[in-house]
């Protein structure tokens, strides 16, 4: 039985790649972080085993592996979806800027996934050895465009993950480790209750199929590091 990791899944697309991946009869680790939503308690599965996972904590990292380690012989898949996005005062031209929230955002955005991956590559050496990461438009910096009222920290964390995934590609893909980049559009956002809101375009559950087939199937060019998204076009980065 193949075994994924996916980090915030508490609600979204994590949650939408959880019931996909169950489906498809892997062991699913979810790493939940939101005290307030119940969505993952509320799946009755055996292959589920949701664990607190804080992705600006090396600590709660740490534990998370060693749960893993505890229950499988090996790790398949490790998808990062995880992000902090916040809305506090991070804007260039209206000061002061709250400089920790920003901070926290490269530690989620940026540092979490890299640091996660590192701790979780022994486990994945016999697995599928699949890397994926959900980025976004926002991290596109030929196609930014600056308005005023844009936050700050989304963006550039988002812009540094990839960064530090290029980088691990120039190691990693030598050693048989497969990436994916995905973009996964506007969703509509997952209320506690599990009631999706009327903003934004797609259901998370629509968007987390498309997902899962990405992550899944092989590619004729897997040395190829790009972002593609839910449509399958390529987004430069």
């Amino acid at each position: 039985m193949k075994s994924v990791l996916i980090t915030g899944a508490d609600r979204g697309l994590g949650l939408s790649l959880c019931k996909e991946y169950l489906q498809r009869g892997y062991t699913v680790f979810a790493g939940k972080f939101m005290d307030d939503y119940a969505l993952l308690e509320a799946i009755s599965d055996p292959k589920l085993h949701i664990q607190w996972l804080d992705m600006a904590c090396p600590a709660s990292m740490d534990e998370t592996v060693r749960r893993i380690k505890e229950t499988v012989a090996q790790l398949d898949l490790f998808i990062s979806n995880a992000a902090l996005m916040g809305k506090t005062n991070c804007e260039l031209y209206n000061p002061p800027m709250e400089v920790e929230h920003a901070w926290n955002s490269f530690k989620v955005n940026a540092l979490g996934p890299l640091l996660l991956t590192e701790k979780l590559l022994p486990l994945m050496q016999t697995g599928q050895q699949r890397l994926c990461y959900v980025s976004s438009e926002v991290a596109c910096i030929s196609l930014m465009k600056h308005r005023d009222g844009n936050a700050l920290p989304y963006p550039m964390s988002k812009a540094g993950m990839q960064m530090g995934i290029r980088m691990m590609h120039n190691t990693l893909f030598g050693q048989g480790f497969t990436f994916r980049l995905f973009h996964p559009g506007w969703m509509k956002r997952r209320n506690p209750d599990g009631t999706l809101t009327e903003t934004a375009l797609y259901d998370p559950d629509y968007i987390g199929d498309i997902a899962a087939k990405y992550f899944d199937a092989p590619l004729h060019d897997e040395h190829r590091l790009v972002m593609v998204d839910y449509n399958g076009y390529e987004w430069p980065f």
